[in-house]
């Protein structure tokens, strides 16, 4: 199997190894008395199911299959899945939200439009399958931005996006997401929602530089290359100042004047915590579109002299020691990458093209997999309890799936026919999306 070539082969086999290497990876890091506990299985399936989804989104943003299978598995090792444990609900929207961003990518190009603009709308509302989500809530935003910045461009003529088919296909998903959440299929195995504390979610670290941990030093490195280069095809600003907002609630929490007037939702919906997903995102989408740029033209533009190469070399594995604490497994993670990235770098040149993308691919996976195999476990894989601050746990006596289909019986059958009259509308608008003729 290559990852250099083109075909839908390639990409078939790629999208199946980042789910066995997610997986394998989260199911080793969750070993730790010998088992899997039902958490640790669930962060197995959603990390890999996570790290699939997010290859295809990657690809539908223009990065070779390259880049989008090393940041599909960014994604997916990310120690944020792990930190979710004691959240299921956010663990498994987490996994989702990239197929609503993959359909609305394919709306920006005509020919992807007719198959995949019919269902954006339930796409985006899949996550709402978990109930009402931070994760789901900033993803149906971004979502949504993307769609309105694809519609505004698209222009007029031919190749513009019809209004009114957006219209229905948004109109299709929001009622999807509210039957949705009214159901909350899953509740009786997922339990009430929990607000863990950010210290559960994110690998035991509070600080403000915690995100470039749970991302890792190297797509770290590759963002802030690709920043400093500016990439041609994608929107650096953007992804920047997205990066941004999801680590500022959490930033403006360690201003004691900020954090007693902030309101009381940050810390019931675990706002701080979760919306660090937001900046893993972005910095995976920046990390890739940087090492795509790199391997496409390393010399193209002022930006590769090597001053910047070298700044941001040094730079940026040495952004997570900035913290007071430093977890021992991170700093070898660090120094290990920042040692191996400046001697292969640098001798890019003798090794080749190919060559340096297999090193490369070895020390991604490494960079990537240390994290969560030494990951400290959380309080709820300690001792069975909650975080402070969650919600009570559900009767464990009864079958998780007995409580699932009590619960759906217990539910007003029109939320039902609320989910399928969704689907059916969206089957019909394919169809006849399908049935119109292509302009010439």
């Amino acid at each position: 199997m290559s990852l250099f070539g083109t075909g839908r082969k390639e990409g078939v086999i790629a999208v199946c190894l980042i789910g066995a290497l997610t997986a394998l990876v989260h199911a080793a890091g969750g070993l730790a008395d010998g088992q899997l506990s039902p958490a640790a299985w669930r962060t197995v399936w959603t990390g890999a199911v996570g790290g699939m989804l997010t290859y295809r989104f990657l690809r539908v943003q223009g990065r070779s299959r390259y880049a989008a299978f090393l940041g599909g598995i960014a994604y997916g090792m990310s120690p944020l899945f792990a930190g979710l444990d004691s959240t299921p609900r956010e663990q498994i929207a987490a996994a989702l939200v990239p197929l609503g961003l993959e359909a609305i990518g394919h709306c920006d190009r005509s020919s992807g439009r007719r198959l995949w603009l019919p269902w954006t709308g339930l796409c985006l509302a899949l996550p709402f399958a978990v109930g009402v989500t931070v994760v789901a809530t900033l993803a149906t935003t971004l979502g949504l931005g993307m769609l309105a910045v694809t519609t505004l461009r698209s222009g007029r003529g031919d190749g513009r996006v019809p209004l009114l088919a957006v219209a229905i296909a948004l109109a299709i998903g929001a009622a999807a997401a509210i039957d949705l959440a009214w159901l909350d299929p899953l509740s009786g195995w997922l339990g009430a929602p929990r607000s863990p504390a950010i210290a559960n979610v994110l690998a035991g670290e509070a600080g403000t530089m915690v995100v470039v941990r749970v991302v890792g030093p190297f797509l770290v490195w590759f963002a802030l290359l690709g920043i400093l280069r500016r990439p041609r095809h994608v929107t650096t600003a953007v992804w920047l100042l997205l990066a941004l907002v999801g680590a500022m609630p959490t930033a403006l929490l360690a201003i004691p004047d900020v954090a007693s007037s902030m309101p009381n939702v940050m810390t019931t919906w675990a706002v701080p915590a979760m919306s660090w997903w937001l900046s893993v995102l972005a910095i995976t989408v920046m990390g890739t579109a940087g090492l795509d740029d790199w391997l496409d033209q390393p010399l193209r533009r002022r930006g590769a002299h090597l001053w910047l190469l070298l700044v941001t070399l040094f730079v940026a594995p040495a952004l997570p020691l900035a913290d007071a604490a430093v977890d021992p497994a991170h700093l070898i993670t660090v120094l290990g990458t920042f040692g191996v990235l400046a001697a292969v770098t640098l001798t890019w040149r003798r090794l080749g093209v190919l060559r340096f993308k297999n090193v490369l691919t070895t020390v991604a996976l490494g960079a990537f997999a240390v994290p969560v195999l030494w990951r400290a476990p959380t309080a709820a894989t300690l001792d069975g309890e909650p975080p402070v601050g969650a919600a009570p746990m559900v009767d464990v006596a009864v079958p998780s799936w007995t409580r699932v289909v009590e619960q759906l019986q217990a539910t007003p059958w029109h939320h039902f026919a609320g989910v399928g009259g969704a689907l059916l509308a969206s089957l019909l608008f394919f169809v006849v999306a399908r049935l119109r003729p292509r302009p010439a």
